[in-house]
């Protein structure tokens, strides 16, 4: 297998972004958070979809996904804990899905903004 995990920290492609990762327990169905975790990364950021529109009862919101890529593994929600939020000029973005490429040296993660324009 061929380990890509240099080209993913190398400086002239990455960039420095903070990965909040809550931990806590599911109680009856609700999550009962218990303490969040700053997790400093270094690695790419790509555009997955630069605008997304989301049609709401209340209006029109924007958002948008990006795709971060870590050498250390990001998380959606899952039993022991919920999604990781990165944080990423200014702006939080929730992890919706990830790709497991531990195998060839990094993990992918789709986010999306959480909060609108």
């Amino acid at each position: 297998m061929i380990d890509v995990s240099e080209v993913i920290t190398d400086p002239d492609f990455a960039q420095t972004y903070v990965v909040y990762r809550q931990s806590g327990e599911w109680v009856r169905g609700d999550w009962e958070a218990s303490a969040e975790k700053q997790i400093r990364v270094t690695g790419v950021i790509t555009v997955a979809d630069a605008k997304t529109l989301e049609q709401l009862p209340e209006g029109d919101r924007v958002t948008g996904l990006m795709c971060f890529y870590a050498t250390q593994e990001l998380f959606q929600t899952r039993e022991e804990g919920t999604s990781d939020q990165i944080e990423w000029r200014g702006e939080r973005y929730r992890v919706k899905q990830v790709f497991p490429y531990g195998d060839y040296g990094y993990w992918k993660a789709v986010a999306q903004r959480m909060e609108g324009d």
